[in-house]
């Protein structure tokens, strides 16, 4: 026969087993939540860079193809993100700014452009877990 002591003391048991899972549950979203953002804003800098040298490529039928040829992520908290193009033409850093600009704001990203004599310098973005630099390099 089972008695009232042996029945707390199992259902003790449990709550401490479920307690421990939901920790290690919780530490492994917030590890996952993080690199998820950091892919999504790498990821939506890459696609507005490459849709800008893709619309200055079909409208200057003159111009060489340019590419996207690596987006670097460095740093921890202040993080910053350098597009490399295959080559930098005179004149497109602003076109590939603010096309990298657009697709952050599609993605739901609230960047903000600093603009030194009407020329788009780099995009900075401010989320509740890090600090994005973004420029060409």
């Amino acid at each position: 026969m089972i008695t009232m002591e042996e029945r707390g003391q199992l259902s003790a048991e449990y709550i401490l087993f479920f307690g421990l899972i939901l920790v290690i549950i919780l530490a492994f979203a917030y590890y996952v939540s993080d690199q998820s953002e950091q892919n999504n804003i790498a990821t939506a800098a890459r696609i507005g860079a490459e849709n800008a040298t893709t619309e200055m490529g079909i409208l200057n039928s003159t111009m060489a193809p340019v590419r996207v040829t690596a987006i670097q992520m460095t740093g921890t908290q202040n993080i910053t993100i350098s597009i490399s193009l295959s080559y930098k033409p005179p004149g497109v850093q602003n076109s590939i700014l603010n096309s990298v600009y657009n697709s952050l704001v599609s993605q739901g990203y609230n960047p903000q452009k600093n603009i030194v004599s009407n020329n788009i310098q780099d995009l900075t973005l401010n989320t509740s877990k890090h600090n994005y630099n973004i420029s060409l390099a």
